[in-house]
C-alpha cells in the first residue's frame, strides 16, 4: 500500500539555496538587459532598428533590385573572388604586406614632400653606370622585378592557357 503524502504549505514555500541562486543570476542578467534597451533607446539606436525592420520588405526589394542589374552581379561576383583570394593568404603575411605598403607610402610622400632628402641625385652619365653597380639598389629593386615578372607569366598563361611553350620561352630568351 502507498505512504500517505504529508502536505505542508510553509515548507512548499521556501525555495531550496541552489535555486535562490539561479533566481538572482537571472534577475541580474534581466537588469543587465533592461539597462541595455534602456542605452539603446536613450541613443535613439532602438528606433532606427525598429524603423529599419519595419521597412525591411522595401529595402530587401531594393537591394535585390540593384543586385538584378549586370553591375549588381558583377559587383558580388568580384566580392566572391576577393574573398576567396583573402582566404588563400596568410593573415601574418598579409599584415606584413600592407604594413611594407605603408612605409613605402609613407616615404614616398615625404620624399615629394621635401621632408626626406633622397640618396638619389639625377645621375649623369657616369652616375647612371654607378647605380647599375649599387648592390642596395639591386636587392631594393629584386623583389618588385620578380613580382613583375612573376605577374607577366601569369597573364601571359592565363591569355594562353593552350600551353604553347615553344612562343614563351622565345619571349622570355
Amino acid at each position: 500500500m502507498a505512504e500517505q503524502i504529508h502536505y505542508r504549505p510553509d515548507q512548499a514555500r521556501r525555495f531550496r539555496p541552489e535555486t535562490l541562486e539561479e533566481i538572482e543570476r537571472f534577475e541580474g542578467r534581466i537588469a543587465e538587459i533592461n539597462g541595455l534597451l534602456d542605452q539603446l533607446y536613450e541613443s535613439g539606436l532602438m528606433r532606427w532598428i525598429k524603423d529599419f525592420v519595419g521597412a525591411m520588405p522595401e529595402v530587401s526589394t531594393i537591394a535585390l533590385e540593384g543586385l538584378n542589374t549586370a553591375h549588381g552581379q558583377a559587383g558580388m561576383r568580384n566580392l566572391l573572388v576577393l574573398a576567396r583570394q583573402l582566404g588563400r593568404l596568410d593573415p601574418d603575411r598579409l599584415e606584413r604586406m600592407f604594413d611594407a605598403m605603408q612605409a613605402g607610402l609613407d616615404r614616398a610622400d615625404e620624399t615629394a614632400a621635401g621632408k626626406h632628402a633622397s640618396s638619389y641625385n639625377p645621375p649623369g652619365v657616369t652616375g647612371v653606370f654607378k647605380l647599375l653597380r649599387d648592390e642596395e639598389l639591386w636587392r631594393t629593386l629584386a623583389p618588385v622585378i620578380e613580382g613583375a615578372k612573376a605577374f607577366s607569366a601569369e597573364t601571359r598563361r592565363q591569355r594562353d592557357p593552350s600551353g604553347d611553350k615553344d612562343r614563351r620561352e622565345s619571349d622570355d630568351a
